[in-house]
């Protein structure tokens, strides 16, 4: 199992390979910008839809805006078994890439 805490240089530097990564934010802010990959389950859909989201069989780094919520969620899914880590500091600590919308041209 993967450590809890996952630090953002550690995914950026291939150290942590999570292979789901579940964003709990809002939908707008998922919406203005998130790590490449990252499906979306806000933290209060989570514990109805999550679970159902995820691929139990493959490890899964659970990404809030500062850390304290994902953590929580990390460690409600590795009691049900998932192998869940959680972005230490959040966003805010995220220095990887970006996903973003495209803008349209008028």
């Amino acid at each position: 199992m993967t450590p809890l805490a996952i630090q953002a240089w550690q995914v950026v530097c291939g150290e942590v390979q999570p292979e789901q990564i579940l964003d709990i934010r809002e939908p707008d802010q998922y919406g203005r910008a998130h790590i490449p990959g990252a499906i979306n389950v806000p933290y209060g859909d989570l514990q109805d839809r999550g679970p159902r989201a995820l691929d139990p069989a493959r490890s899964v780094l659970v990404v809030d805006p500062g850390g304290a919520r994902a953590a929580e969620m990390a460690v409600w899914l590795r009691g049900r078994g998932f192998n869940a880590s959680y972005l230490e500091g959040g966003m805010g600590a995220w220095t990887g890439e970006l996903e973003k919308p495209r803008r349209r041209r008028r």
